[in-house]
């Protein structure tokens, strides 16, 4: 293990970086050949299938994994940024689309999503394999994130597509719980802040109406506790098993910008090794 200290590691704790031996042959598989059936994914192609053979490429399938309010959105953002090459997948936004467009797979995941149960992991799956196949098809690796959260779904997943790269941020329940539970919202028009770093005007007021703000049930510190715990036990068999495939590299600190330099050396470490293999 490997730390890393800065000048101002006492204001923003220490960074961690754990080590995992990921060969290059491992990293340069591409993913295996596609025959999926991806019906439905837009209108203007919604009754076709597409049948896509992806072997020519060396293309990347890169998982984030990280706490709720750990900062992954954040790094997701910045590898976007600095690494063009990926094509972000959020399948919370995949289905949030589908819905809205009313999709057959839209309309079969709102059915479970009515009932207040959690939609099946082989419609989640056929979501994230119609981006795929769109993002291999014009050159492109994937940056999955939301899917898989656990052990069942990645082995499910693996039958269709090669997970070789997963970043797992290592957030301090501590930090994650002030950060949220410092997060107010104004109901009426949405307006949020955080106390820690955005505060309102006056405290308990929201900035242009002056009406009180409220705190979601879901932001409240026991229920943000309740939640990281339900997340530790579905994630961690998920983690020992990309362990094990020697693939996961894990990121641990209190700062997304403290620990995004070192996300950004990982991966360009990576794909050089990649590119070296290919040559």
């Amino acid at each position: 293990m490997i730390q890393v200290i800065t000048p101002t590691a006492r204001n923003i704790g220490a960074l961690f970086v754990n080590r995992h031996c990921v060969s290059s042959t491992s990293l340069c598989r591409g993913l295996a050949t596609l025959e999926y059936n991806t019906h439905d994914l837009h209108d203007d192609d919604s009754h076709r299938n597409h049948n896509t053979t992806a072997n020519q490429h060396c293309a990347h399938s890169l998982l984030i994994l990280g706490k709720p309010g750990g900062g992954k959105g954040t790094i997701s953002g910045k590898i976007l940024a600095d690494f063009p090459q990926f094509r972000h997948v959020s399948t919370g936004d995949e289905l949030r689309q589908h819905v809205r467009k009313q999709t057959q797979l839209g309309m079969e995941a709102k059915r479970f999503m009515d009932e207040g149960c959690l939609v099946p992991d082989n419609i989640m799956i056929r979501m994230v394999m119609g981006d795929a196949v769109e993002a291999i098809k014009n050159g492109q690796s994937l940056l999955l994130d939301g899917f898989p959260r656990t052990m069942e779904q990645a082995v499910a997943l693996d039958k269709s597509l090669d997970v070789d790269m997963v970043i797992n941020l290592c957030i301090p329940n501590e930090t994650i719980i002030e950060r949220i539970s410092d997060r107010w919202i104004h109901p009426a028009s949405g307006r949020v802040y955080n106390y820690s770093y955005r505060p309102p005007k006056v405290v308990g007021k929201d900035d242009e109406t002056g009406e009180p703000l409220v705190q979601r049930e879901d932001d409240k510190p026991e229920n943000v506790m309740k939640r990281l715990q339900k997340y530790e036990q579905a994630t961690a068999p998920l983690v020992k098993y990309y362990e094990e495939k020697g693939v996961i590299q894990t990121f641990s600190g209190t700062m997304s910008d403290v620990i995004y330099p070192e996300v950004k050396k990982w991966l360009d470490n990576q794909l050089a090794e990649d590119a070296a293999a290919t040559v």
